[in-house]
């Protein structure tokens, strides 16, 4: 949960700066697909996901692949 609330508080701050200086550009926040499967289908997680508009690349590592874009 630490490592979750440290990744949002910067997301949301780069997401700002990007909307103040850089607006043709668009923010997503890259985990792990075991991640995802284990931490973000968690309801309080997906909440606070939507909450905050945040926009997921999900990778599988080993291979090094996108997974899913989730807007």
């Amino acid at each position: 949960m630490y490592d979750f609330h440290a990744a949002l508080g910067q997301y949301i701050v780069y997401r700002n700066l990007i909307q103040l200086t850089a607006t043709e550009y668009t923010l997503y926040l890259a985990i792990d697909d075991v991640v995802y499967k284990e931490f973000f289908q968690r309801k309080s997680v997906q909440v606070v996901t939507q909450e905050n508009q945040l926009l997921l690349i999900v990778i599988e590592m080993e291979t090094e692949e996108i997974r899913q874009w989730i807007n």
